[in-house]
């Protein structure tokens, strides 16, 4: 905390033999109640107008969430010294405490006014004031200023976070590029940039920026989480399980390492660890639709189609345009022998009409039932599909179903993709009602 100003502007208290320097050693130490002792002391001897221990007292104030009593201090500050921006700070950083944010940016912009430089601490405020108010624009105007003041890693990675919350994914990235090579970052910043590479398609570099990040900080939350599902998606399950460990280590109510980890646990069939993993994040947050689809998928593996359909439609409610999970119903209300397990397919169609694993569950559905007529229909659209975005595994379940429907006796001569032009793997028998 910056204290410079009230110390070179109180000369008067230092001709006094000044105990200033005691205030803030106490404080520093977290020794505050000695230290509101002190401030006590010095205001009785000077009639209330000792400015630092107005000061000291509003600082502790805040720290211990008493911020209105701490705005009331500072703005005695501010009456024995009207033209110091410091307190004039501290009264804007309880108000984005509180939540004022378009009071913040206000007394932040009148502390701008007040301040003889450009002081990059106001700046990435109100940078974040803005991003706050919806004001994306001007907080990045801020932050820019901020950095060419001096913010150092504040300013960079509040200007990429900005960037990337406009969709400039690549401005995102030069901003943190800059502020990766111009100073010593701390592990919270290498996490956020190498979740951005990540996301920007350069696993190499992501995977760079999140081994600093850990190397920094073993049991950094966000970095440990991007990791392990990097190498997830990579199959190398046991690395992943690792890294959700620590993350989960450093953060035990995170709902998205409960439910990766419940998700790597299921791909190990160990069935009863993968859904107590699951159920802990839906636990920890009931409205998340993804923590319910995830415990609906799960149980559905699990061969428990009422549990998963009650937890699917849950997150159906959250999420109704979510595709995936409308499949899930439909095969969980097929398992149930639900007739209503037509409409949810025909949904699951509507809202996703180019999603060839959709198109496919819904052309076994009718083979199941007998309607194979529609069955090779719909066969046909998936193989135009998968012409236009191939997929190995799809493209392999397509042949499946197509040489049953042959072996059915339905003619599949005007099917534009056949099962000899898809190169397969021998693949065990699904149930009637499997993805």
């Amino acid at each position: 905390m910056r204290k410079h100003s009230l110390f070179e502007s109180n000369k008067d208290d230092l001709k006094r033999g000044s105990q200033n320097w005691l205030l803030h050693a106490r404080y520093v130490r977290g020794e505050h109640a000695i230290c509101l002792e002190l401030a006590e002391k010095l205001q009785k001897e000077t009639n209330n107008s000792h400015r630092y221990a107005h000061f000291i007292k509003g600082a502790v104030l805040a720290d211990a969430g008493r911020l209105q009593e701490a705005v009331d201090k500072f703005h005695s500050c501010i009456r024995l010294h009207p033209q110091d921006p410091e307190p004039l700070k501290q009264v804007a950083k309880c108000l984005y405490r509180q939540g004022r944010f378009q009071l913040a940016l206000e007394a932040y912009l009148e502390a701008d006014k007040l301040s003889k430089h450009p002081d990059p601490e106001i700046y990435c405020a109100l940078a974040e004031c803005a991003w706050s108010l919806g004001d994306a624009e001007h907080g990045i105007e801020w932050a820019r200023a901020g950095e060419s003041a001096g913010g150092g890693e504040r300013a960079g990675a509040l200007l990429a976070k900005l960037l990337q919350n406009v969709g400039d994914l690549s401005g995102a990235l030069a901003a943190y590029d800059h502020a990766l090579t111009t100073h010593a970052c701390t592990a919270d910043t290498l996490a956020s940039a190498g979740a951005l590479c990540l996301r920007a398609g350069d696993p190499r570099r992501a995977f760079q920026l999140l081994g600093e990040a850990l190397s920094l900080q073993p049991m950094q939350h966000a970095a440990a989480l991007t990791l392990a599902a990097m190498l997830l998606q990579h199959r190398d399950v046991d690395a992943g399980l690792a890294r959700l460990k620590a993350a989960l280590s450093a953060h035990p109510t995170c709902v998205a390492a409960h439910s990766n980890l419940g998700l790597a646990l299921l791909t190990k069939k160990k069935f009863v660890a993968a859904l107590t993993c699951l159920q802990r994040s839906v636990w920890a947050a009931p409205l998340s639709a993804r923590a319910a689809h995830n415990l609906g998928y799960a149980l559905l593996i699990c061969r428990r189609p009422a549990s998963a359909f009650c937890r699917l439609a849950s997150s159906a409610a959250l999420k109704p345009q979510q595709h995936y999970t409308v499949l899930l119903i439909a095969i969980a209300l097929e398992r149930l022998g639900d007739s209503r397990a037509d409409a949810a397919y025909n949904r699951a169609a509507t809202l996703a009409p180019h999603d060839p694993l959709i198109r496919l569950n819904l052309a076994g559905r009718h083979a199941r039932v007998g309607r194979l007529v529609d069955a090779v229909d719909e066969a046909r659209v998936v193989a135009e599909l998968l012409q236009r975005t191939p997929d190995a595994q799809l493209a392999s379940s397509l042949a499946t179903l197509t040489g049953l429907l042959r072996d059915a006796g339905v003619d599949l001569s005007q099917t534009s993709t056949s099962s000899d032009e898809v190169k397969t793997q021998e693949t065990t028998e699904l149930e009637p009602d499997e993805v």
